[in-house]
């Protein structure tokens, strides 16, 4: 079954690393390193997995929507819990949530119960960024947290002694980035633990793409060439990394996807492994629907962009060398310019489209094979309208 990257920020070398087990009516989580060990059983005594996707929406009012899905794929009816509005940025970190929260510029931390989906504010939460300037606008979390502010500025937070806290800035935090940076991604550098990090700047004149390494402590440093132009007034937005897989669970060359929302384009990278630096693929940036916005993309080398004028979703082939080949018209979703989720469910791999202007949420079926998308029946509607979505899975 093909896995997913996808946003918002479910950065694919930090997707959840964990096995559900279940012993009785009791439940274990088993994290999957080698030091680990499940407490119901061993070897030929372990457990039988439990899976259980979650699905969890922002909304535009001050409370988060969870979901279970059912093995036919189905979403339950949601649970709630207070969290910020109008949050349109989540970073999934192990078993914690981050939703960035502009009212108050912080980043509000929640532990999720892997079994039940039901979470709980991680302590010391909210994590403050510094004096309110209207942002975050995005974050993305792995060995430390980063957030976008619109001030021009990027500021790095250093991971706490719990999984989801965050405590003090990072060194020579915040960093300079640009006009007015958005959306970002974190990609590994070698096998050191280091990361590149980029992130779109729709304040940029020539679309820039901002691009940065780190180092043993996190702190950013740019990359020679950047900014990285995509086109003169593109406005670029949401920014996606995923390889192509030369065979089943085989990656190959890396690359970066930017949705270019004033130009109806998406233009794709390649990424130096070595040097972070990016390379547009041949032919880039490619023709998709209006207003363009979140990408996903799965194993089987399918990518999904959002048309947030249109309400459609694009779907395409990726080749070895980035060319986005389209897979058949875009489907269209209601009125939806929110948020998209991809991930399997049992079995099928579905996209979740979040419609905030109908309080919906949409799933579509993706054809293994062609990567073709089908509405699955009509959208679920929910009790406050829905901005971003992110599917936790095993």
């Amino acid at each position: 079954m093909p896995r997913r990257a996808s946003g918002p920020k479910a950065v694919l070398f930090l997707a959840l690393s964990i096995f559900w087990t279940g012993c009785g009516t009791s439940h274990v989580i088993c994290p999957s390193t080698s030091n680990s060990a499940c407490s119901c059983g061993s070897g030929s005594e372990a457990c039988p997995a439990d899976f259980i996707p979650l699905l969890y929406a922002t909304t535009t009012s001050n409370q988060v929507l969870g979901f279970t899905i059912n093995s036919s794929g189905a979403l339950t009816a949601p649970t709630s819990i207070a969290g910020p509005a109008n949050s349109k940025s989540i970073a999934l970190l192990d078993n914690a949530l981050e939703f960035a929260d502009t009212a108050t510029n912080s980043v509000d931390g929640f532990a999720i119960n892997l079994v039940s989906g039901s979470m709980t504010p991680i302590q010391g939460s909210p994590f403050s960024l510094g004096s309110p300037t209207g942002g975050p606008t995005d974050i993305v979390a792995g060995a430390n947290l980063y957030a976008t502010e619109p001030n021009g500025t990027i500021v790095g937070l250093t991971r706490g002694g719990e999984v989801g806290e965050f405590s003090s800035p990072l060194p020579n935090s915040p960093y300079a980035a640009g006009v007015a940076p958005s959306q970002m991604t974190l990609v590994p550098q070698g096998t050191l633990g280091d990361f590149f990090l980029y992130a779109s700047d729709p304040g940029d004149a020539s679309g820039g793409i901002l691009a940065y390494s780190t180092d043993s402590s996190g702190s950013l440093t740019p990359i020679q060439g950047s900014p990285f132009s995509t086109l003169p007034n593109a406005s670029p937005a949401f920014i996606l990394s995923s390889p192509y897989y030369s065979s089943q669970g085989t990656q190959g060359t890396l690359f970066l996807f930017v949705s270019l929302t004033s130009a109806a384009k998406v233009a794709v990278f390649s990424i130096d492994s070595s040097t972070g630096a990016l390379t547009q693929a041949p032919g880039s940036p490619f023709a998709v629907g209006n207003g363009p916005g979140g990408i996903a993309a799965d194993q089987s080398n399918h990518v999904y962009v959002m048309n947030a004028t249109d309400h459609t979703v694009s779907a395409f082939n990726l080749g070895s060398n980035g060319v986005l080949t389209a897979i058949g018209s875009p489907v269209p979703v209601g009125t939806a310019s929110g948020g998209m989720a991809l991930g399997n469910t049992f079995t099928a791999e579905e996209l979740f489209v979040a419609d905030t202007t109908a309080s919906t949420i949409w799933t579509l079926n993706v054809d293994s094979t062609t990567g073709a998308l089908t509405a699955a029946g009509q959208p679920l509607a929910v009790s406050s309208p829905p901005l971003q979505l992110v599917l936790v899975e095993p």
